[in-house]
């Protein structure tokens, strides 16, 4: 077994629901059962098991002869005779089976590229860290793109110069196999040359495998530069793959938006192979001093003048903050810190709108929303190998991508995070719109539909921005409505057709634009928060009259079109999950009432951009609302409201939806919260203890700096336990299985016989199920269970009858029992 594994070591099982914090009595019988594991509990084997165990491990390098690896005063070679003398190497992770190797200087047992020559590197040099011999190495592309990439000399300009041995680069980047008779081999693919032993020297030479080398377990190796987590103590997880599931839900947070709007619209990244050094980041275009910044100088500042602090790594004096929005916010630590704070499921809405990469001066991707959908859906697969790597091999990692309930209820008990993949783009399946006139067709909807469902999206929103062939949207409010109704007509061809909204619409209503009356002071149904938008227009310069809009509030004539119905069937026949958020009010009241005639639980309002008269509406239907996470204060009150429209029939759970990376800013500090504040250390899910968390010398303290990035959404729920009480991080909890049990339905899984709108089961109906069937079998044949705790399930029956169900732990129906009326 790969070291680390989660779910190695269980610590304890968890009986009670008062020993998960926040969590009450209410809707707890029989209660739930949860089970306590250490993640990356399994000690190292002295020789690695196989070419990922070695990942974040400290080794001594032994080549064949028996000699080890030493430091020498030019680089590296194969001189002394005990594990004593030999270099300690960190092994540190940039994909599944490829590793920097990280020496006690700092630096990286690396080639040695030599000095730049009209064909070649010629004799090589070595500096220190770097190997002590060798060849001279050819001077292919590959080679002059990994000293061409240097971040020293990126910022120098010397596109020629030699790799400084202190900078992780390609030179340095092993690929490391299994030899066939024992050992590892070093293969770098950046030259095409395996790394050899042979008279006391380190060799690169061309075709083989090289010589195999040994790997033994050691101390004295550097740290590796990373974050903080700052989080302690077991994680808590379910008894088995089946049963219910506790933890907390984000449906909606763009961790992929370092690609959108053309790639080059925010500095920083959730990850990079060669760590945080080179992740965390300034974009280069910010220098000097952050005047080149002009989208981060207006949307922070209001001034494209002003000079910022450009400091992420390793200060982060200057970002990441609540409200700074074109910088990285869930770099991958801060989500495992969130992780290991009880994060436990979260929708990553893959995101992109065309007119503001055509507007922002700098691109490096296509501006097409799909092509960045679909380089956003490889980068999170991407993500997902790395932490893999991290965590020991493929499938260990705690990051699961799920394409199902099943899989995610999997994921979640055992601790781990289930990520459901989501699209929030404009012109979704390029389905756009001209003058009103569709540019697309139903069969564009079949195909794009089915390629999306291949690329693992399972939820969706229908519009974001502009109206689409499918739908008119929401509009942006105030100041921000203005520019963004540019980039509608860029789009369309058309302003928004905003009109005085009928009195058929009742309290449904979009946002409020600003007309000759001029009550645009009047409080919108959104909040205006999406100003990242309103900033590229800005920064683009784009100016034109908007239409005088009528008195509000204000309706978008352009409704749910005959397309877009088309669109919500499709993803209801698919079991996709229907996110009306953004929607044209009218469109939303369409859309739901579309929704009901189908008698569709799989709906999802993720961040606040429906409106109040919807929100009951999905709660009818079994479906789930999150509201946009923002302050705590806020928040409270959504939930407040929220429940009050909670429907009794079905499980009931809260999320959040973050919005992290995309378009509007984070909760800030909470105001007037001196005689509550969150105090550190604090208690968190599960009985973790969570410390303010530290990036780098940066200490965050979400009472002074609001939710600076993702990691510090433990301590925004911590927050909210202050501000509310136990009962709202009981249903925080909840929320997970609540997602899961709509989208359960939205397969096509029948709700609870408990239910008294459902029939309850009859002998007949319990007597068709066989020993062995799996619990989604058994689902299939009989619905959702009433109870889903430990390894049994119960339904209701005839005569007030209750059939309990057991299974063997690894998901196999083992019995059943019917109780006497």
């Amino acid at each position: 077994m790969s070291r680390p594994r989660l779910a190695a070591l269980i610590v304890a099982v968890v009986l009670v629901l008062t020993l998960v914090p926040g969590l009450g009595e209410a809707n707890s019988t029989p209660e739930w059962t949860g089970v306590e594991r250490e993640w990356n509990a399994e000690p190292r084997s002295q020789v690695p098991e196989d070419r990922y165990a070695m990942a974040g491990g400290c080794y001594a390098v032994r080549a064949f002869d028996g000699t080890y690896v030493a430091r020498t005063s030019d680089g590296f070679a194969p001189t002394a005779t005990d594990v004593a003398n030999a270099e300690p190497f960190h092994f540190q992770a940039t994909d599944l089976g490829s590793y920097l190797l990280f020496g006690t200087a700092k630096d990286y047992l690396a080639a040695s590229e030599g000095v730049v020559g009209e064909a070649v590197y010629g004799v090589t040099r070595s500096l220190p860290g770097q190997i002590a011999g060798g060849v001279a190495l050819e001077q292919t592309d590959a080679v002059a793109d990994a000293v061409a990439e240097s971040p020293v000399n990126k910022a120098s300009g010397r596109g020629d110069s030699v790799v400084a041995a202190a900078e992780a680069n390609k030179l340095a980047d092993w690929v490391v196999d299994e030899a066939d008779g024992g050992g590892f081999t070093f293969f770098l693919p950046v030259t095409g040359q395996a790394l050899g032993a042979d008279g006391g020297d380190l060799l690169l030479s061309d075709g083989g495998t090289g010589t195999p080398f040994d790997l033994e377990l050691t101390t004295g190796c550097a740290t590796f530069p990373e974050l903080e987590v700052n989080v302690d103590g077991p994680l808590l997880g379910g008894a088995n793959a089946f049963q219910e599931v506790r933890g907390f839900m984000d449906a909606h947070l763009h961790m992929m938006a370092f690609e959108f709007l053309g790639g080059r619209a925010r500095c920083g990244r959730p990850w990079h192979r060669y760590g945080v050094e080179r992740a965390l980041v300034d974009c280069p275009d910010h220098q000097p001093g952050g005047r080149g910044a002009v989208l981060e100088a207006v949307l922070s500042h209001g001034n494209p003048g002003d000079a910022h602090d450009t400091n992420g790594w390793p200060t982060f004096s200057g970002w990441p903050r609540h409200d700074s929005l074109t910088h990285e916010q869930a770099y991958y630590k801060w989500l495992e810190r969130a992780w290991r704070g009880g994060l436990r499921m979260f929708t990553n809405l893959l995101v992109d709108n065309n007119q503001l990469c055509k507007l922002y001066p700098y691109k490096r991707n296509s501006c097409n929303e799909m092509d960045g959908v679909r380089l956003q859906a490889q980068r999170i697969h991407e993500l997902e190998r790395y932490i893999d790597a991290q965590s020991g091999g493929p499938g260990e990692g705690w990051f699961r991508i799920v394409d199902n309930p099943f899989q995610a209820r999997e994921v979640i008990n055992q601790g781990k995070l289930a990520v459901v993949l989501g699209i929030e783009v404009s012109v979704p399946l390029d389905c756009g719109e001209t003058q009103g006139i569709a540019r697309c067709n139903e069969a564009d909807v079949t195909s794009g539909l089915d390629e999306v469902w291949d690329l693992g999206v399972r939820q969706m929103e229908l519009v974001n921005k502009f109206d689409n062939a499918f739908s008119g949207v929401a509009g942006d409010g105030g100041t921000t409505g203005v520019v963004v109704n540019q980039g509608n007509l860029g789009e369309t061809g058309h302003y928004w057709k905003m009109d005085t909204c009928p009195a058929s619409a009742g309290p449904a209503h979009d946002n409020r634009q600003i007309n000759f009356q001029d009550d645009s002071g009047a409080p919108p149904p959104f909040s205006e928060r999406d100003s990242l938008a309103g900033g590229v227009f800005a920064v683009a310069g784009t100016s034109g009259a908007v239409p005088v809009y009528p008195k509000g509030p204000h309706c978008n004539v352009a409704g749910l079109t005959d397309l877009g119905k088309v669109m919500i069937t499709a993803m209801a026949e698919k079991g996709m999950l229907f996110d009306p958020d953004h929607m044209s009010a009218s469109a939303q009241t369409a859309a739901l009432d579309l929704v009901e005639d189908l008698d569709y639980s799989g709906v999802v309002s993720s961040h606040s951009w429906s409106n109040d008269t919807i929100y009951p509406r999905i709660y009818k239907l079994g479906g789930v609302v999150t509201p946009y996470a923002g302050d705590s204060a806020g928040f409270v009150d959504d939930w407040r409201k929220l429940k009050a429209w909670a429907d009794d029939r079905f499980y009931f759970g809260f999320g959040y939806g973050s919005d992290v990376n995309g378009f509007g800013a984070q909760g800030g500090p909470r105001s007037g919260n001196s005689s509550n504040p969150v105090q550190y250390p604090f208690t968190g899910f599960g009985g973790v203890t969570v410390s303010q968390q530290h990036s780098g010398p940066r200490a965050y303290d979400i009472n002074t700096d609001g939710v600076a990035h993702y990691g510090l959404y433990p301590d925004w729920l911590e927050d909210l336990r202050v501000q509310a009480g136990n009962e709202i991080m009981e249903d925080m909890a909840r929320g997970p299985e609540a997602y899961l049990q709509m989208w359960e339905r939205a397969l096509g899984i029948s709700g609870d016989a408990c239910r008294s709108d459902i029939a309850d089961l009859t002998d007949e109906q319990v007597g068709t199920l066989q020993l062995g069937m799996t619990p989604r079998q058994v689902m299939e044949t009989l619905g959702q269970p009433s109870t889903r705790v430990g390894e049994n399930f119960t339904f209701c029956m005839t005569d007030t009858r209750t059939a309990t169900l057991w299974f063997t732990p690894d998901g196999s129906l083992a019995g059943w029992n019917i109780s006497a009326p």
